[in-house]
């Protein structure tokens, strides 16, 4: 039975960090609630326009495609091929193909994802995709998942909140109040013996795309913001008047007509603000380049030229390229307590004996390689293995299959060059 004590200062802190991921959620949404635009200030009978530009969103899901949009490959260190059907049959197969990116995705706008495990009504193994905003996860001393929290609202019941507590392999139900947890209805239990949640932790808040490029996007949106209606303002210039006067009701005529009747003597001109348009462009593409330098992403607005060798592309390359090898480990982590609990599921409900550690899990970034120069590079060096040069190549994801089909493919080479060299004919010439 969890301690209601322990429940509340979780609800605490839960609470305490609440805003702040609040706040990275509205980052990514860009749903006009970032600093700059909510706190941008306001002229009276003026130009009031805010410009966004959600530059979060863009690097977040760059990233999601460049880690998981070619799906994940499952490979059995000990060549069991049951392992494998059975992996395609509960996961590959039945869940929704957006789950592996909206976990990630997750991961990325909040710095932590978590997935809870659990078995539906059809007895299907399945998993829900949860958050720092909705969740709260208390480890132990060892990195263990000790509780877990889900908190969630029921349709028409927007006044209450409630709470599902996972403590070892039970589900205790609650409605919270506050910092007060009052319990309702039957206590459940799970068929895991632990409770049933991966983390996806990418790393802090402040190692985050949000936490790097806040600042900047904030700057960027109050300079466009008043760029724009600098030029906006414009547009109502002032007409300055020397030795003369406008008379009343003259005004639309002169909008309208461009003609104005002056004394002798007098004088009549715009006043018009200029403006310096390499300023204001300037302190735009700076903060613009703060962006993708923090970020570690490619502006691909930008004109490469035309002698651009692909190993300088690939040195661009390097720092995205490692911030989605640290996005794969994460999900590469989550994903091997995902097949801890199926190997549990199935051991139950099927009665077979599997190992997590059989599986070598493989996510290939979709980040652009020269598969032509890693060919020159093995055909200069036929010591490689090939089942290591195979390995290389961007386009080969699953090497072990591609491994069976070589071999076969020499096999068969093999018995027919062994046929076409044979100086004895079959059956000693005999017809």
């Amino acid at each position: 039975m969890p301690d209601l004590d322990l429940l509340a200062k979780c609800k605490e802190e839960h609470d305490l960090n609440s805003a702040t991921y609040q706040k990275m959620q509205d980052y990514y949404d860009g749903n006009g609630k970032t600093d700059a635009l909510v706190n941008y200030k306001m002229i009276t009978s003026r130009a009031n326009n805010k410009i966004p530009k959600n530059m979060v969103q863009k690097f977040i899901l760059e990233e999601v495609s460049y880690c998981v949009a070619n799906g994940i490959i499952y490979s059995s260190h000990s060549n069991d091929k049951a392992i494998i059907d059975d992996i395609r049959l509960n996961i590959v197969k039945s869940w929704s193909e957006k789950h592996d990116g909206e976990l990630l995705k997750q991961a990325l706008i909040f710095s932590e994802a978590y997935e809870l495990i659990y078995a539906d009504k059809q007895a299907q193994f399945k998993a829900m995709i949860l958050n720092p905003l909705n969740s709260y996860v208390l480890k132990d001393e060892f990195g263990e998942v000790r509780v877990f929290i889900r908190f969630f609202q029921k349709k028409f019941e927007p006044e209450t909140q409630y709470a599902d507590v996972y403590e070892g392999n039970k589900i205790y139900h609650y409605t919270v109040d506050g910092g007060k947890f009052t319990q309702y209805g039957n206590i459940d239990s799970h068929i895991f013996s632990k409770v049933p949640v991966g983390v996806c932790s990418i790393g802090s808040i402040y190692e985050s795309i949000y936490g790097n490029i806040k600042g900047q996007q904030d700057g960027y949106e109050q300079v466009s913001s008043d760029y724009v209606n600098e030029i906006a303002d414009a547009r109502n210039a002032i007409l300055l008047t020397t030795g003369a006067s406008v008379e009343e009701g003259a005004e639309e005529d002169i909008k309208t007509k461009a003609i104005m009747e002056l004394p002798t003597g007098g004088d009549a001109k715009w006043l018009i603000k200029t403006l310096s348009d390499a300023f204001i462009q300037n302190a735009l593409n700076t903060l613009n380049d703060n962006m993708y330098s923090l970020a570690n992403h490619i502006d691909h607005n930008q004109k490469l030229s035309s002698n651009t060798s692909s190993l300088a592309q690939k040195n661009k390359l390097m720092g995205l390229a490692s911030k989605c090898a640290n996005n794969i480990h994460a999900m590469q982590d989550c994903i091997k307590m995902r097949l801890q609990f199926l190997f549990e599921f199935l051991k139950i409900k099927q009665s077979k004996n599997y190992s997590y550690l059989d599986v070598d899990i493989k996510l290939t970034p979709s980040i652009p390689t020269d598969d032509l120069m890693v060919s020159q590079i093995l055909s200069q060096n036929p010591k490689i293995p090939t089942e290591v040069g195979f390995a290389q190549y961007s386009f080969i994801q699953d090497v072990d299959k591609v491994m069976a089909l070589y071999e076969e493919e020499n096999k068969a080479n093999s018995v027919g060059e062994n046929l076409l060299n044979n100086d004895n004919p079959p059956n000693g010439g005999v017809e």
